[in-house]
């Protein structure tokens, strides 16, 4: 068992809201940057325009979908 982190509950607020399937993503930190994996771009769209929900600091936001790199910004 583990403790959740504001992290954790700030990805998992923001993919509840979207509306997203969460087992149609895949999430990776790498330094400085949130890479989520998206199965269609309207999955990625609905994600990317509910961005300021994530409480994150300022991390690059990037997206892939189907191994195509699409969006990237700093969240702030």
């Amino acid at each position: 068992m583990f403790d959740l982190t504001a992290a954790d509950y700030s990805l998992l607020s923001w993919i509840l809201q979207s509306g997203v399937a969460a087992d149609s993503l895949s999430i990776c930190f790498h330094p400085g940057c949130l890479m989520v994996q998206c199965q269609t771009l309207e999955d990625a769209t609905q994600l990317w325009e509910l961005r300021s929900i994530l409480q994150l600091g300022s991390i690059e936001l990037c997206f892939q979908v189907n191994g195509v790199f699409y969006l990237a910004t700093a969240l702030r």
